[in-house]
Parts: C-alpha cells; sequence; structure tokens
C-alpha cells in the first residue's frame, strides 16, 4: 500500500530485487577511471562511457518505460526540483571563485565552455550510477531505506573513495554527494543533479586544481 503521505512523484523506487546488472556496470566504470584509459589523451573514457549508459538506459527504457522515471530523468518537476541545485550552484561557484581569487588561479578562458557542456553530460552520468543505480539499490537494504541518514552518508563515502587518486577531489566530492543525494531523495529528478555536478567540477578543476581540462585533452 502506498504512503498517503508520500506524493506518487517523489515516492522511492526501492520495491523489488537489486538491479544487479546496472550495480555490476557501476563498479566496472569506477574500476576504469583508476586505470590509464581514464588519462588517455582525449576524451574516450567519458565518451566510450557515456555512450555505453545512453545505450544502457534506453535498451532498458524501452523494455520497461517506468524505470526511466524511476531512475530520476523526468521533466515534470524539473523547475521545482533545479530551485535548490541552483542556488547550490550559485553558493559553490562563489566559493570556489574566491579560493582561485586567493590562489591566483582564477580564470575562465573561451576554449573552457565546451567542456563545462561536455562535463554536464558527465555530471548526469556520474549521478545517474551513483543516485539512480547506487542509492536506489541501497534503499532496498530495509535498514538503510528507514535511515536515510545513514544512506546519504554511504553514498557520499563510495563517491569520495571512487576519487581516492586526489586528497582535494576526495573532500570535494564527499561534500558534494552529501548534498546531492537528499536532493534526489526529495525530488528524485537527476538532471539538475548532474550539471550541477559537471559545472561545478569543471570550476574546481580550473579554479582549485588550478588545471585546464580542455588544454589537457585536446591540447
Amino acid at each position: 500500500m502506498s504512503n498517503p503521505e508520500q506524493p506518487p512523484e517523489t515516492m522511492s523506487p526501492s520495491a523489488g530485487q537489486p538491479d544487479l546488472l546496472a550495480l555490476l556496470g557501476a563498479a566496472v566504470t569506477a574500476v576504469l577511471s583508476f586505470t590509464p584509459v581514464a588519462d588517455a589523451p582525449g576524451s574516450g573514457f567519458i565518451a566510450g562511457a557515456c555512450l555505453f549508459w545512453a545505450v544502457f538506459v534506453a535498451v532498458r527504457a524501452r523494455h520497461n518505460p517506468g524505470v526511466f522515471r524511476k531512475w530520476g530523468f523526468r521533466a515534470d518537476n524539473l523547475v521545482e526540483a533545479s530551485v535548490l541545485p541552483a542556488g547550490v550552484l550559485i553558493a559553490g561557484a562563489g566559493c570556489l571563485a574566491a579560493l582561485g581569487s586567493l590562489r591566483g588561479t582564477f580564470r575562465f578562458p573561451a576554449h573552457a565552455l565546451p567542456l563545462f557542456l561536455v562535463y554536464a553530460v558527465w555530471g548526469v552520468i556520474q549521478q545517474f550510477l551513483m543516485l539512480g543505480v547506487v542509492a536506489s539499490n541501497l534503499e532496498r537494504i530495509d535498514a538503510l531505506g528507514r535511515r536515510k541518514a545513514l544512506l546519504v552518508l554511504i553514498v557520499a563515502l563510495i563517491f569520495g573513495l571512487i576519487h581516492a587518486f586526489n586528497p582535494r577531489l576526495v573532500v570535494a566530492t564527499f561534500v558534494l554527494e552529501l548534498l546531492l543525494v537528499p536532493l534526489y531523495l526529495w525530488h528524485r529528478n537527476l538532471w539538475p543533479l548532474g550539471v550541477l555536478h559537471g559545472w561545478l567540477g569543471g570550476l574546481f578543476y580550473l579554479w582549485v586544481e588550478n588545471r585546464d581540462l580542455w588544454v589537457e585533452r585536446f591540447g
């Protein structure tokens, strides 16, 4: 029986068995991110991962149209779901800009604009894996489904540890996911969270890491 206090559009998709294939794919993607494949010139890894998961989502949605919405690929509540992420983006960008000014790394070259388009897509894919796959499957564990704070902490820890190759990224991604998981559990909409992730991530590399990823990838 549905919870009468929870509107249908925000209900947890936690019923049923774990999606083992999606979890396996997410694990393989995470492992590959630690290999030289992810650091090769160009954006082959990112493009390949985006293509694979786009096909995965499309195939799943064709056989089960409801799963597309349950994962968070939806537009019906997009405006409402974008309000807080927009605020987080403004506040986060302001903090990163201040750090960049203090470190002497505050700049925004014109060629960075295409990268932000790419990273918006890459951010959606990453948050699909963390929220639509990992968080939603962990919710199916009764103890975590009833203890949202613990669920948020575990997902944030996983996302931080995936970036263990860079201690600053561990902290930044952990804090970011602490914010994104509750927003996802509230609105179940991946679009604004993925864009938020991609844009803040691009600014973090540019202003905190002092790395121009467009130049690194394409020269």
